[in-house]
């Protein structure tokens, strides 16, 4: 697996990682795999249904490719203190690189939390994509209102639809772009929010809960023994250690552009343990294993679905009574939780059967490498189809990392979409089962609408919590 960069860095999801078998250490590393366009696993053509036309669309997108987070990159300082304050020798040339191994950050004062570069690229690319997928979404040189979470941690959320609309709208982005960054922790925001978790008291996310602490005692101990086997010396990897090796790997290789020689430690099949681990995180910490968690983006979707259902042109009311009509293609970026909540309340994965903590099942339809990756995106598209029995008809049809992924038990509609009213049904269904959000959530702060449970934040951009951001 050699090193690469400039150019290279473009195809590095396609042939960077690839071993002998065509397997790609990158696709597989849940929440910390840079962005790829997902696997075809589904069998739907992602081609838009003979007779139809997406007549609007939209998506919610993760933050790009980033530099760690605080913790995590003391984590890196504390693994590279102890190696360097050891003496040992290595037995296997993968990890002849350990002495020498220093964390990549050049800048961590400044670079921590941040977008990296790759990350810049992703979003660029990503504006100039959804400008050609969606050619008739967009008039040429007007203007563009996107959404972002405030995410008062880190800009990068608002950073990325920075980067996006730049990519999207190009040299004019600055002129014809209005991003509006929602403040989540605002108590007027409730449930109308980009990240409605951040004001639900009763919210936990787990991070997998005792199913993946079952997983990690059970395939991390293994990994960890036969690393130690190759190492002669006073130093010897730990399990967190063990743990933390695939998300270096990820992170290494997207900051620095060259494939990270931990890349190289894990076989095969430890990395898919590690992949299977992930899934555990998300199904357990924010996903559809969860109680009151899988329904916080629940609001957000009903409101997504109302301007499907109200169609492209419809013209709304903003809170001081001026006139808004939302793009024809509604982008929005958040967080992995946000992603992975969304995730659970759109219905693709309503069949899957909860994740064993002991054993990975065959062919299951959950990975959070394919969607809860850096730029990981759930996108949204309305089919206008004719030739239906009563003319024409419009259906729902979800991406997830650019791949059809059908609705469970709605599939009537061309190329297995399911009919819109049909979607919003099964929105409304998911609303009423969630009750009182404000019951729900335990929220006791008088500040918070009582019975707020869809987001309008799409339809009005005069919200008092809300930021206007230019690119």
């Amino acid at each position: 697996m050699k090193g690469f960069k400039g150019l290279a860095l473009i195809a590095w999801v396609e042939i960077g990682l690839a071993t002998r078998n065509d397997f790609n250490v990158l696709k597989h590393l849940g929440g910390s795999s840079p962005w790829f366009s997902g696997p075809e696993l589904t069998g739907i053509s992602s081609e838009v249904p003979s007779g139809c036309v997406i007549d609007q669309a939209a998506f919610v997108s993760r933050h790009g490719s980033r530099y760690p987070d605080q913790g995590a990159y003391n984590e890196w300082v504390n693994l590279s203190s102890r190696i360097h304050a050891a003496k040992f020798a290595v037995l296997d040339e993968n990890l002849k690189f350990l002495s020498s191994w220093l964390p990549v950050l050049k800048h961590p004062a400044e670079e921590v939390a941040q977008i990296s570069t790759t990350g810049y690229k992703e979003l660029y690319d990503m504006g100039a994509t959804y400008r050609l997928r969606y050619p008739n979404l967009y008039v040429y040189n007007t203007n563009f209102t996107l959404w972002s979470n405030y995410y008062s941690s880190s800009p990068r959320v608002r950073d990325s639809a920075r980067l996006f609309a730049r990519g999207f709208l190009g040299p004019n982005a600055t002129d014809l772009g209005s991003i509006f960054a929602i403040n989540a922790s605002d108590p007027r925001s409730f449930m109308n929010s980009l990240a409605p978790s951040d004001l639900c008291p009763a919210y936990s996310d787990n991070s997998g809960g005792i199913q993946k602490d079952t997983w990690d005692n059970i395939y991390l101990p293994p990994i960890q023994t036969r690393l130690n086997k190759l190492i002669r010396g006073d130093f010897q990897f730990t399990q967190k250690d063990v743990n933390i090796i695939p998300y270096i790997c990820g992170f290494e290789t997207q900051i620095t552009g060259f494939t990270s020689p931990w890349c190289s430690i894990f076989t095969e099949e430890e990395i898919l343990q590690y992949e299977y681990a992930q899934d555990l995180r998300y199904w357990y910490g924010t996903g559809l294993g969860t109680d009151i968690e899988k329904y916080m983006m629940v609001p957000v979707l009903d409101g997504l679905v109302q301007r499907f259902v109200d169609g492209p042109d419809a013209m709304y009311k903003n809170s001081d009574g001026s006139a808004f009509m939302p793009p024809q293609l509604i982008a929005a970026f958040s967080n992995d939780g946000q992603i992975n909540q969304l995730a659970a309340a759109i219905g693709v994965f309503e069949d899957e059967s909860d994740l064993p903590a002991k054993r990975i099942p065959k062919n299951r339809l959950f990975k959070a490498s394919n969607f809860v990756t850096m730029r990981g995106t759930i996108c949204f598209e309305r089919l206008l189809c004719s030739g239906q029995r009563n003319g024409n008809a419009t259906y729902m049809r979800i991406r997830l990392n650019d791949v059809v992924y059908p609705v469970a038990n709605c599939q009537s509609g061309p190329g297995k979409s399911c009919p819109l009213g049909q979607y919003q049904t099964l929105v409304k269904n998911k609303l009423e089962r969630a009750g009182n959000f404000s019951h729900a959530c335990h929220v006791t702060n008088p500040a918070v609408p009582a019975r707020s449970n869809s987001a309008t934040f799409f339809t009005d951009v005069k919200l008092s919590f809300e930021t206007l951001v230019r690119p």
